[in-house]
């Protein structure tokens, strides 16, 4: 059911921006919200509108929620892009153009809850599937269309971990990215979150989507577990894409270490997570934090702190790091030099959590690696180069 309700009196809003965001209700898309309940505080240039979504319906009134879900700021002529479909809420956040604080992945969803004015949607436009894996419910993004292409998150991390390249691998793949169990949207049971675990899950994925082979990209613990499934089922793994994988032998510092001699039930203890100590620890992953504006790492950061202040997060995260400190590093070599898939490995030279040392062990061990080293890049180049990653991905995967 779509309820909108009428603008109160007061400044005289943009007339179009107004009619626009007063149809969002009589646009809503009730299949996409699945479940969905979010409470948007969208700012058009000053003129703030409440759309709220909750229980299939969405209300729509000009007035600025007290403590919204998401806030969304952008300009006007950046919303009609958005509301026609001109502009993906991905492109929009990633060129500045659309600014968040709150939920990340809410701002991002939102496009895809609404019809566009003027279009209809295609398989190019993001859409949101949660996927029932055992006694798992992931929630992925599902667009775009071709050879399908699964992209696996790192450590603490959600799918928003790829949006730099999302919209140009959608152009020429079906491109399937979930929130890894334990993290992110998707749901955290108990459990030993493993690297042989996630792959167990992520092949549960493969068998709901029918997809019989496809191509694996992975980051950091995303890349050690896309490593796992080519190592359990290689025949289902067209290729792999690695961005600075945590192979076995990463050298933890001591904190990390420490963590490993906790119970996993402490991390239901609640915990106080400083927004300025998280934005740090982001930048840190960066050769040059400079190469994003300040407001994304606020943004991460509020994203990051909206997760884990519930306790079944913060011990799926325990669980996870165990589980990498734990992994038999003489077996994992020995597994590596079996995997003959076509395989290109991207690191980043100046990556201070994860080494270029294991990059390179890697192209010596695999026999179908091949390593990129990334100058002046730290440990996601998909977010310090996004250009020369998205090159460098498609162009390898078009050739295989």
């Amino acid at each position: 059911m779509a309820v909108a309700e009428v603008a109160r009196p007061g400044d005289q809003p943009d007339p179009e921006v107004r009619e626009r965001v007063l149809t969002l209700p009589d646009r809503f898309r009730a299949e996409a919200a699945d479940g969905f309940a979010a409470d948007f505080a969208l700012d058009i240039e000053g003129e703030v509108y409440r759309v709220a979504i909750a229980r299939g319906r969405c209300r729509v009134r000009r007035e600025d929620p007290a403590f919204p879900s998401a806030r969304i700021e952008v300009g006007r002529d950046t919303w009609l892009d958005l509301d026609t479909g001109r502009v993906s809420s991905i492109d929009a956040f990633l060129q500045d153009r659309l600014r968040v604080r709150g939920s990340v992945e809410y701002a991002v969803r939102m496009q895809s809850l609404f019809h566009f004015t003027g279009r209809r949607r295609t398989a190019q436009d993001l859409e949101h599937r949660s996927v029932r894996v055992g006694r798992h419910v992931l929630s992925s993004y599902v667009f775009g269309h071709g050879p399908p292409v699964v992209l696996l998150h790192g450590l603490a991390a959600t799918k928003l971990s790829y949006l730099p390249l999302l919209p140009a691998l959608a152009r020429n793949h079906r491109v399937i990215v979930p929130d890894l169990p334990g993290h992110g949207e998707s749901t955290k049971p108990r459990a030993s979150y493993t690297p042989g675990y996630f792959a167990s899950v992520i092949l549960g994925l493969f068998d709901e989507l029918r997809l019989d082979r496809a191509a694996v990209i992975g980051d950091s613990m995303g890349g050690r577990i896309a490593l796992e499934v080519a190592a359990e089922s290689p025949d289902r793994v067209q290729a792999l894409v690695l961005l600075d994988p945590a192979a076995a032998g990463v050298p933890f510092p001591l904190y990390v270490r420490l963590l490993r001699m906790l119970p996993t039930g402490v991390g239901a203890v609640p915990i106080p997570l400083r927004k300025r100590i998280v934005a740090f620890g982001i930048r840190s992953l960066f050769s040059d934090p400079d190469r994003l504006p300040r407001g994304a790492y606020l943004a991460g950061a509020d994203e990051f702190i909206r997760i884990y202040r519930h306790g079944r997060a913060r011990m799926a995260l325990l669980s996870a790091i165990r589980g990498l400190m734990t992994d038999d590093e003489d077996r994992f070599w020995e597994r590596m030099a079996g995997i003959e898939i076509p395989t290109l490995v991207l690191w980043g030279n100046e990556d201070r959590l994860v080494p270029v040392r294991l990059g390179r062990r890697l192209a010596e061990t695999m026999p179908g690696a091949q390593l990129v080293v990334l100058p002046g890049v730290g440990h996601v180049p998909q977010f310090e180069v996004p250009e020369d990653a998205r090159r460098r991905v498609q162009a390898f995967l078009d050739a295989i």
